[in-house]
């Protein structure tokens, strides 16, 4: 902590600290997150299992950091939980922190942009990309299936595979239904891991540390292809000897990296949090109605980017959501009006 505190004040960076969950519980309580130093700013972090912790964390750090991430979603069981409701560590620390800028974040969705902005890396020198490929998904969870939707509307046909076939069968059918009517890829359910692994260009083990993708999946898929990529994103999904075996036919196998999902979620965070509390409203500016932050403007009135001190006019909005395409004279008018008040305002500032 002292250190991201030193590196912020000699940086003049954001000093941010993330408090996530997981459902994978070992013996620890707790464990830290590496420290990134990003352009704009320091992170570091911590990942519990219980409620209590997350509470005693927050509660030491307010006021140090400029800003606390938390993890949203509910991964913590009701045993660990203070209330014997089900774990929610985002209500344990929004009753301590006052002083820091307190954020909700979704972890689970930080990784599945990972993989995708990943995926899109690794194959952007290939006209499609990863579109015809077959991805194999073990572990169709919460990421699995989330993921497999991603791919899927890129154009990769994505073969699922998990224990509970009913859910296997709900998730698939689901994909399929969502997807643009006008995407030929498909989800499919699979009835083992073999079955899924056969022939794919790019193996995906999204279990919670379970490994799904051994050594028989692997020589088997070397049996009929030379080449594929292998994804860990579950720490621990891809067995030792597979590994092994992978390394020694020239086949890497990556364990996911959020380095440049985490640094984008965090500053689009902190950017949706400063447009929301400074500049999201309606009002007078000069007698012309002006509004902004994203709220529905009403007819004829003239979204600007700051409806406090507006720089930057975006049009006149239509009542229902869009803007005005023709707008008429009056509207035409208020427009001139303001931007001749703008830049009279930016005149004395260059001055």
């Amino acid at each position: 902590m002292v250190k991201i505190i030193n590196i912020g004040k000699t940086e003049d960076k954001n000093t941010i600290f993330l408090i996530g969950n997981t459902a994978k519980i070992e013996c620890n309580n707790f464990y830290f997150t590496p420290v990134r130093n990003y352009d704009q700013m320091i992170v570091a972090g911590i990942v519990v299992y219980k409620e209590s912790i997350a509470k005693k964390i927050a509660k030491k750090i307010d006021g140090l950091v400029d800003y606390i991430f938390v993890d949203a979603e509910k991964k913590i069981s009701d045993s660990h939980s203070l209330s014997g409701e089900p774990g929610n560590i985002e209500r344990a620390v929004k009753e301590v922190v006052q002083k820091s800028i307190l954020i909700t974040y979704k972890a689970n969705d930080l990784t599945i942009e990972a993989v995708d902005a990943f995926l899109s890396e690794y194959y952007l020198k290939e006209i499609v990309g990863i579109g015809g490929k077959k991805v194999a998904i073990i572990g169709a969870g919460n990421i699995g299936s989330k993921l497999a939707l991603k791919l899927v509307e890129r154009g990769a046909n994505v073969f699922l595979y998990r224990r509970n076939k009913v859910k296997l069968d709900l998730i698939v059918t689901y994909i399929n239904s969502i997807k643009s009517q006008y995407t030929v890829a498909e989800a499919y359910a699979s009835i083992s891991c073999i079955e899924a692994c056969k022939d794919a260009d790019i193996l995906i083990g999204a279990t919670n540390g379970t490994p799904v993708i051994n050594k028989n999946i692997i020589s088997s898929n070397l049996r009929i292809r030379d080449n594929f990529l292998v994804i860990d994103i579950g720490k621990g999904s891809v067995s030792k000897s597979a590994i092994q075996i992978a390394h020694s036919k020239n086949i890497e196998v990556y364990r996911l990296g959020v380095e440049s999902a985490l640094e984008g979620m965090i500053v689009s965070l902190i950017s949706t949090h400063n447009i929301f509390s400074k500049r999201t409203g309606r009002g007078v500016f000069h007698k012309v109605r002006v509004v902004s932050g994203g709220l529905l403007a009403y007819d004829n009135e003239i979204i600007v980017d700051n409806y406090n001190d507006p720089k930057i006019i975006y049009g006149v909005g239509n009542g229902v959501g869009d803007f005005e395409r023709h707008p008429n004279s009056q509207a035409v008018n208020k427009i001139k009006s303001l931007e001749e008040i703008i830049n009279k305002t930016n005149d004395k500032h260059t001055f």
